[in-house]
């Protein structure tokens, strides 16, 4: 009886480690097929999905910022990045003072709105602006809407750099100023995911 009970200890820790070691296979081939091939010399990869957490974490800030914190974007001063996120297809029911027409005009060109109460001296966009000559990195973070309450995950389009083409204006039905800058992509953005962001 003794040797029954451990034998059949042993079946079961053996079925565990095979359990275990398909697992781990899982997660290394998950990471070779979706995250090895990093974005030219960052932690992330094209077109793959991350959270605001995510973002945070991979651009090596200190600390996680809440996505009410980060606002559509937020500069890091310590890393000199400035992950921008865009909601493409923005809710009715949102604030005027929230409702960016932010739109692409070609697969590797976005116009982009500040945020609400800026100005083209503001620092934020002078930033943008001058991303190049103050060793700031500008990444781009996209999802179609807010739609999806579970992931929350933004597609990553990789860098962007602001043409210096812009536009000051008054958001509609407010009093708030806004800026609007033309951007351009390192990378023009994948034929399926650009339909699905634009048209799907």
């Amino acid at each position: 009886m003794p040797f029954q009970r451990l034998s059949k200890q042993c079946c079961k820790t053996q079925i565990s480690i095979i359990i275990l070691e398909e697992l781990v296979d899982f997660g290394i081939s998950r990471y070779h097929a979706n995250y090895c091939n990093r974005y030219q010399n960052t932690d992330l990869v094209l077109y793959q999905k991350y959270t605001y957490e995510d973002v945070c974490r991979l651009l090596n800030w200190e600390r996680n910022e809440v996505p009410l914190n980060i606002g559509g974007y937020k500069f890091d001063k310590k890393t000199k990045t400035f992950p921008i996120f865009i909601n493409y297809d923005k809710q009715n029911d949102i604030s005027d003072t929230t409702k960016y027409e932010d739109h692409f005009v070609g697969d590797n060109h976005l116009i982009a709105i500040s945020k609400s109460g800026r100005t083209i001296a503001s620092e934020d966009v002078q930033n943008f602006l001058h991303a190049k000559e103050r060793g700031i990195d500008v990444q781009l973070f996209v999802r179609k809407n807010k739609d999806d309450k579970i992931s929350k995950e933004f597609y990553y389009l990789g860098r962007v750099n602001a043409t210096g083409q812009v536009k000051e204006f008054v958001m509609p039905n407010t009093d708030k100023t806004a800026v609007e800058i033309e951007w351009v992509l390192d990378t023009p953005v994948r034929e399926d995911i650009y339909e699905y962001i634009v048209n799907g």
